[in-house]
């Protein structure tokens, strides 16, 4: 049986987007949470994003990824405007929404084939988007340059300024007083094949790339949360680098995108991102790799050359296999998980919360949540 609401006592372990968002969701139906994270909140791979809601390119895009990863992207993007109005409300700031649309372009032969596919696979969807001509493109957005090909408009795909989100989920749950943020590990033990932390009725795991490294306490000796669900162990990390340039006349004010390349335009700055590198975990962006993608975007903005850069980073995401969360229960008793987002985990946020509070408080797991659960996996080795 779940415990009543109003009287839950959840401990999240993790304080990036997905664990602020879940415990956000879990106060405002009564629970009580308790937030560890030894690290800064929300300073990990929410803060390195940027922001993309896009849940058409992704997903509808995305060789090998979850049968219904796409359906889970067009639920959480139908849940972000409601979303940010509550968080913007609690905080008084500014997150930077913007619902869409977005262009992805085509400078080539083979990426404009590659836009005529993703169309059709929206079509196939029951998915708006429109096909545009060059002169269409530049009307819309003059800075894209002239050797654009064309342009595929995506009405559902939108963006959000990700640091203001994560200050503000971060703000409106410390002002809360049914919420602790704890900086410390989480004092995690098995008592008699149940996962506990004292005081708290269930646990939920939102480390991202380092779930492996949350330590149990089990007869006087700390092993790898992993022990407790080999499934788990599936979250890897993907490191990606990226760079911000000053917000200058000229500049592009949508999202565009290209291939692996998008460019995002915030108030202050514009991001230009992401390289996708399995296995990287570094923090340290390469001088070479931020070369070649300032280069790349001047390439679909030619105005981006000149402009004065701001920032450059480097974040790690965790992602699995098929490019999709483990979102549910686990095999452990007491324990659920949140992560392996990959590069949705911005987009994603809403819904992996609402399942999230659905099943620890409700008890309830609809199909498409039960598609995401962590037993996939365990089924896929058996």
């Amino acid at each position: 049986m779940s415990p009543n609401p109003c009287s839950a006592h959840v401990a999240i372990l993790g304080a990036g987007i997905i664990g602020l968002a879940c415990a956000w969701e879990l106060v405002q139906r009564g629970a009580h949470v308790t937030i560890y994270d030894t690290q800064t909140p929300g300073r990990g791979a929410s803060w390195a994003a940027a922001g993309m809601l896009a849940p058409a390119f992704e997903a509808a895009a995305e060789d090998g990824a979850h049968p219904r990863l796409f359906d889970l992207c067009m639920e959480s993007a139908a849940l972000w405007p409601g979303f940010a109005a509550s968080v913007s409300r609690a905080s008084g700031r500014d997150l930077g929404f913007s619902p869409g649309p977005s262009l992805a372009l085509a400078f080539d032969g083979a990426e404009a084939a590659g836009l005529h596919r993703l169309s059709a696979a929206l079509t196939r969807h029951g998915v708006a988007s429109d096909l545009l001509l060059p002169e269409a493109v530049w009307d819309i957005e003059p800075a894209v340059s002239r050797g654009v090909h064309g342009a595929l408009r995506l009405p559902t795909d939108g963006q959000v300024d990700n640091r203001a989100i994560v200050s503000a989920l971060i703000e409106a749950l410390g002002a809360h007083q049914a919420v602790r943020f704890v900086t410390v590990p989480a004092p995690l033990e098995d008592r008699d094949g149940r996962l506990c932390i004292e005081g708290h009725d269930m646990i939920l795991a939102a480390a991202g790339w380092n779930t492996a490294a949350i330590k149990v306490r089990q007869n006087g000796e700390d092993f790898s949360l992993v022990n407790w669900d080999t499934a788990l162990d599936e979250i890897d990390c993907y490191g990606g680098q990226m760079l911000s340039v000053a917000r200058e006349p000229g500049l592009p004010t949508m999202t565009l995108r290209c291939g692996s390349i998008y460019i995002a335009p915030k108030p202050d700055r514009v991001i230009i991102g992401a390289t996708m590198e399995p296995g990287r975990a570094t923090l340290a962006p390469d001088e070479d790799t931020i070369a070649e993608l300032r280069a790349e975007a001047a390439r679909l903005c030619p105005a981006i050359a000149y402009a004065p850069e701001v920032e450059t980073w480097a974040g790690v995401r965790p992602g699995t296999l098929d490019h999709a969360p483990l979102i549910g229960r686990t095999r452990a008793d007491g324990l659920f998980v949140a992560s392996g987002h990959y590069r949705n985990g911005i987009l994603l946020a809403p819904v992996t919360a609402k399942i999230m509070a659905d099943a620890m408080l409700d008890g309830k797991t609809g199909d498409l949540a039960a598609a995401f659960s962590p037993a996939r996996f365990a089924a896929a080795t058996a």
